[in-house]
């Protein structure tokens, strides 16, 4: 999040870091579209089309976001000790998730109610329990910043080593799983998690900056749109289908290669004029990962209070809400000083 990275190595922002994240955060808003607009009508959601575009986001998005997530927590906690670095992170994820979660399930409640339906208290109460819709992300992220802030692998090459068997093999169990109950949806991702940590900032430079950066993104794009094209590979979320291993291998190696792939995408673009853009995406990604899917979920009712049902319209209509409003509600609560959607006032 705003954790602080004080590897010598590196003395400035990586920025192709923030751009990695842009391009992360964009797929998972086309992902959520996509999956709003999936209909008999529109885009089958058992069609192979939609399968196969669904599976390519959702083996790349969240696993790149968990990848980043865990890059800078060693510095943080060498900087802070553990406790400092944990105490504002767990309070902060924990008041977002109640906060997002009162105000998505509460705005189902609303729907509902507008719809003839009595208000469903037991519901509304048990969307705290099950992790409403994107917001498993939060309690995982408590859960992962626990586990590798405990463990601090980093300390030493044994503890590096097996605490990363452990996570590879907890990893493997779970991927393609989806639990019901906050904190079990995406325990596959914390291998990804674990990679960032262990890496840290100066080693995923090399991926993003160096003379191999170009060769790396070609590379880990051939293998991961391959393998999706010619195999059916497991995402490590949100899979529908059977879980088999020979999917889960395929899964593994398909995501290896596609965020290695992004990672290094990202540190070409970061030498564009995409910068800005995708850097200010990357920044604002918890905003835009926590506000879209009502920013989604409202052009969508307007598109179709409009009459507008071309499909190509509706997807960059609702993909555009999704990373602007939030970033206006962002830039608004800001100026009127009540940033407290997206920060907590507790310490």
């Amino acid at each position: 999040m705003s954790d602080v990275d004080t590897a010598p190595a590196v003395t400035e922002r990586d920025r192709s870091l923030d751009v990695a994240k842009g391009i992360a955060i964009t797929a998972i808003v086309v992902s959520h579209v996509l999956r709003g607009l999936a209909g008999p009508d529109t885009l089958p959601r058992q069609s192979g089309t939609f399968l196969e575009i669904d599976d390519a986001l959702y083996s790349f998005h969240v696993a790149v976001f968990a990848l980043l997530a865990g890059v800078f927590l060693p510095a943080g906690v060498e900087k802070r000790g553990r406790l400092a670095y944990l105490r504002p992170r767990v309070i902060l994820f924990t008041y977002l998730y109640v906060v997002w979660t009162v105000i998505e399930a509460g705005e189902k409640q609303l729907e509902a109610v507008g719809a003839g339906d009595p208000v469903d208290t037991t519901g509304f109460l048990q969307s705290f329990l099950t992790a409403y819709g994107q917001l498993w992300w939060l309690p995982f992220m408590v859960l992962a910043s626990l586990a590798a802030v405990l463990a601090r692998p980093w300390a030493s090459p044994s503890r590096a080593v097996l605490s990363m068997a452990a996570v590879g093999v907890a990893a493997v169990a779970a991927w393609g799983w989806t639990g019901q109950w906050a904190f079990e949806e995406g325990l596959a991702l914390l291998v990804f998690f674990w990679v960032g940590v262990l890496a840290g900032r100066r080693r995923l430079s090399r991926i993003t900056t160096s003379r191999w950066t170009g060769w790396i993104a070609a590379l880990g794009l051939l293998v991961g749109a391959g393998l999706l094209l010619l195999t059916n590979p497991m995402p490590p979320s949100s899979w529908i289908g059977p879980r088999t291993a020979g999917g889960i291998a395929l899964g593994v190696v398909t995501s290896t290669s596609l965020c290695a792939s992004v990672l290094a995408i990202a540190g070409l673009l970061s030498r564009t004029a995409l910068l800005r853009p995708l850097g200010l995406l990357g920044e604002r990604s918890l905003e835009l990962f926590l506000g879209h899917i009502l920013a989604i979920a409202g052009a969508r009712a307007a598109l179709d209070s409009l009459g507008v049902e071309n499909f190509a319209a509706q997807i960059f209509v609702s993909t555009a809400a999704g990373l602007v409003l939030p970033l206006a509600l962002w830039w608004l609560g800001r100026r009127l000083r009540f940033p407290w959607l997206f920060t907590s006032p507790l310490r």
